[in-house]
């Protein structure tokens, strides 16, 4: 039985297991990029209309920039957010993915 066939899928998008496992993961991978997506733009805004701020020194005689620490945790909060995802997939979603998979009707 050909498991791919559009009858066999139409008949999983139906189920409410799939729809709540898809709804979940949209809603958390949505909610994960718009975070990320918030997280660039103020820094490119800060970069765009306030550079001076940027480039102050952390503290007196310190050759690092606020701006080369906010650049550094931009790049953290991508690996934070993608560890948050694993971390809810691996104890929510996955849970969801095998009920899908045990019942098949």
């Amino acid at each position: 039985m050909d498991t791919q066939s559009p009858q066999n899928l139409a008949a999983i998008a139906d189920r409410a297991d799939f729809r709540r496992l898809s709804k979940s993961r949209n809603r958390l991978g949505g909610g994960l990029a718009i975070a990320m997506a918030a997280i660039y733009f103020t820094f490119i805004s800060l970069v765009a209309f306030s550079p001076s701020t940027l480039g102050k020194p952390i503290g007196d005689g310190s050759s690092i920039s606020v701006g080369i620490v906010l650049g550094v945790a931009i790049m953290a909060s991508g690996f934070v957010l993608t560890a948050i995802y694993v971390i809810y997939a691996s104890s929510r979603l996955d849970a969801l993915v095998e009920v899908v998979k045990r019942n098949p009707r």
